[in-house]
């Protein structure tokens, strides 16, 4: 039996049902309301998707189809590319791509093998995003850079290397790919040296760092 694509949460479906209602293939509520669906027990609602965040509310959706790096970069087309390196917190994961979302990005890039995947969790703390923006998995970030440059894109990452410069100070080009990595380790050293610059951003406070998600949504607000 093939495996059912869930996402759950009021936002996430409503996001759904008003910009891609075709996906939907049936909504599970635990009591009748706002959204038209078969009524089950928040019991039946947990089986499906594994946890407890559902808000009483769960979709069946189609699957999503993936993007594909080359297809658009032939686009040649202005704008934004946010890579995620080594995000593996589903929580984080969906809400870097709610935030590109807002801020129109091109397209999300991650790896197959180094972060999450998509899930209930991820679309619930997206708020539906991750069934709207294109999202495309590569199997080396790498590789992925090299092609967006390649494209005509300038590469910029967060970090805090002796070379990176506020943030601020940097003038952003027309196209651009930008990097974030993990709250751990950052982005990866050999994705490091492909980059054309690193950013910082600067801290006033007593906590001297953003976690990854709010740091994505300052990155790309300071480009777009």
């Amino acid at each position: 039996m093939a495996k059912k694509n869930w996402i759950m949460g009021k936002n996430c479906v409503q996001e759904v049902l008003q910009h891609d209602p075709d996906r939907i293939v049936q909504i599970y509520t635990a009591k009748p309301g706002p959204f038209e669906g078969r009524v089950v027990s928040n019991k039946e609602l947990f089986r499906m998707v594994e946890s407890e965040s559902h808000q009483g509310v769960v979709a069946e959706v189609k699957p999503r189809s993936f993007g594909n790096l080359k297809s658009l970069l032939d686009r040649d087309e202005d704008g934004v590319i946010l890579m995620l390196d080594s995000i593996f917190d589903p929580q984080n994961l969906g809400a870097c791509i709610r935030s590109a979302e807002c801020f129109g990005v091109l397209a999300v890039v991650w790896s197959k093998n180094r972060g999450a995947d998509l899930s209930p969790t991820v679309s619930k703390a997206s708020a539906g995003a991750s069934e709207l923006v294109e999202l495309i998995k590569v199997s080396n970030l790498v590789e992925a850079a090299k092609q967006c440059k390649e494209a005509g894109f300038e590469a910029v990452a967060a970090s805090v290397d002796t070379g990176a410069i506020p943030i601020k100070e940097h003038r952003p080009s027309k196209k651009t790919l930008i990097v974030m990595g993990s709250e751990g380790k950052g982005v990866q050293p050999l994705l490091l040296k492909q980059m054309d610059q690193t950013l910082y951003i600067p801290m006033k406070g007593k906590i001297d760092s953003l976690n990854v998600a709010q740091a994505t949504a300052v990155f790309l607000s300071a480009v777009s």
